[in-house]
């Protein structure tokens, strides 16, 4: 099995696909750290995505770089709520300093994809589909 944590923390820049009221959606979005079989994402309460993922928790991010085949997680969203995710994001990713002054700021918003599927393509080694 491709080591899919390996490829998701490289910080590579993807696309996460949610599901609003007329269908799905996508956007671009950089994951902040992949463990334990989730990859973790921050955003901002106010925004569409938060507000899609918090009414349908299913969603898809997919990656394609330069280090591995193209790379596609599927699975439930959560919300990690906990101040110890906030506050790693921001070392992850200090420029969320700017945006959100602190990890204890209401707005700020930590969530993971539980990932259950892991899809890969290469034209070397064709589709591949893993279960968690």
């Amino acid at each position: 099995m491709i080591n899919f944590e390996e490829i998701l923390n490289k910080k590579v820049n993807g696309v996460l696909a949610t599901i609003c009221e007329n269908g799905p959606q996508t956007r671009i979005f950089q994951s902040l750290w992949a463990e334990n079989n989730k990859v973790y994402f921050c955003t901002g309460a106010q925004k569409d995505v938060y507000k899609q993922l918090v009414n349908n928790s299913n969603a898809s991010y997919c990656v394609e770089n330069k280090f591995s085949p193209v790379l596609s997680v599927n699975g439930k969203v959560s919300l990690a709520e906990e101040l110890e995710y906030k506050e790693r994001a921001f070392e992850v990713l200090p420029m969320l300093k700017n945006l959100y002054q602190e990890p204890t700021n209401p707005n700020f918003k930590v969530f993971y994809i539980d990932i259950k599927q892991v899809k890969t393509f290469s034209y070397a080694e064709g589709p591949k589909e893993y279960k968690l």
